[in-house]
């Protein structure tokens, strides 16, 4: 009669009902494997617009109970337009969430991050701003609303009221 011998990590796994896997040296195709498998998932993480209708939406922003869409778009307005700009990263992001939720409409659609100063300054003070579009695009029912267009740092400054008189 031949006897057999568990280990005893065989015999506890067993017991507990886990499983203990027991790696040895993988080969180096499989870490290059590996290696390319996740940077391809980041790649395409990287790029969510990658292959999709101008249509999708990417990021879903608040301004108040109001939902502001930054959707896929084209060229000229959505993600694709400020990724094509090379403005797209993390830091971006935050800063069009911020300036959507506290920021300063100046007029339809524009929304500034710091409030345009109302004070005489020597130099125009870099502001963050987001220009979006509540209604439809194209003025059509097909992509409503169409969100944001764009997004992009500007230099703002005080600029003179007829109405008023100011004194620097």
């Amino acid at each position: 009669m031949q006897s057999t011998y568990r280990k005893p990590s065989m015999f506890l796994a067993a017991l507990f009902g886990t499983t203990l896997l027991f790696a040895g040296p993988a080969p180096a195709d499989a870490a290059t494997q590996a290696s390319h498998n996740s940077s391809s998932q980041s790649a395409a993480a990287a790029n969510p617009c990658k292959r999709q209708n101008y249509r999708k939406v990417v990021f879903t922003f608040y301004r108040g109970p109001q939902k502001v869409l930054l959707r896929c778009g084209t060229k000229s307005w959505g993600y694709n337009h400020i990724a094509a700009h090379g403005r797209w990263n993390q830091s971006f992001k935050n800063k069009i969430a911020d300036t959507l939720w506290k920021g300063y409409q100046t007029s339809p659609g524009v929304i500034y991050r710091y409030k345009p100063s109302n004070t005489c300054k020597p130099k125009p003070v870099k502001n963050f701003k987001v220009v979006m579009n509540s209604g439809p695009y194209g003025g059509g029912g097909n992509v409503s609303p169409q969100g944001i267009i764009t997004a992009t740092y500007e230099y703002t400054s005080f600029a003179p009221s007829t109405t008023r008189t100011v004194k620097c």
